[in-house]
């Protein structure tokens, strides 16, 4: 998927760069609330316009999640909800029950195949949503902040969902305001005001964030910690 000489709607400043998502390529889009993170994603996933520019997906499908998962729920149980997406796709009974199985086994939420979702707490609403939204036949996949209601321990378990999807081919980009989750990612893109600001390899990242003065929560827990123990 490639994406040139594109200006969101809505920001006085066009994107600034030329962007690619490649095949089985993770990638970590960090910027502060209101720089243009969810409306890029929506221009990808053509759920609204750019301004100028455009988006070349190839005829690739798109598949996204919201960052508000209960704006995404279709069904009362989460069991039907993890299936609505494979009926769609014309899956049988039991390709569906061996796909929904899957995810459920790699986002650890087999306890909550049977749940009322009206039942369920923010976080395990958010990984039934990500587990419907992977249920999506696409080949590029988009997740707005997919882990700001999941704990350390999710947190981990949902990147490892993703990078099992990576492994097959898929195109994802996330959104996050944690600087943190670069580890977990092939590439980071740094977004402020409808501009990409600046793109890093995960092995860049350490001296970039440095250079560029960008401070990842384990550092501000370090450093409260001490200050603390003072």
């Amino acid at each position: 998927m490639f994406i040139s000489n594109a200006h969101l709607s809505y920001f006085t400043t066009p994107l600034g760069v030329d962007l690619e998502i490649k095949s089985g390529e993770s990638i970590l889009l960090l910027g502060n609330s209101g720089c243009g993170k969810t409306s890029l994603l929506k221009a990808i996933a053509g759920f609204s316009d750019l301004e100028a520019g455009e988006i070349e997906t190839d005829g690739k499908r798109v598949a996204m999640l919201l960052q508000n998962p209960f704006h995404q729920i279709i069904m009362q149980y989460v069991r039907d909800e993890l299936s609505f997406p494979l009926k769609n796709a014309g899956k049988n009974k039991d390709e569906a029950m061996f796909e929904i199985n899957k995810i459920a086994e790699l986002l650890q939420i087999e306890h909550l195949l049977d749940r009322d979702i009206s039942t369920l707490s923010f976080g395990e609403t958010q990984l039934v949503m990500i587990a419907a939204t992977c249920l999506t036949e696409a080949d590029i996949y988009l997740m707005d902040e997919p882990t700001s209601h999941l704990d350390p321990p999710a947190i981990k378990i949902f990147y490892s969902c993703m990078r099992e999807m990576a492994k097959s081919g898929k195109s994802i980009c996330i959104t996050s305001q944690s600087p943190d989750e670069y580890c977990f990612n092939d590439k980071v893109w740094i977004m402020d005001r409808g501009c990409i600001k600046a793109q890093f390899s995960t092995n860049e990242c350490p001296e970039a964030f440095t250079v560029n003065n960008i401070i990842l929560d384990s550092d501000l827990v370090e450093k409260r910690l001490m200050e603390i123990g003072q």
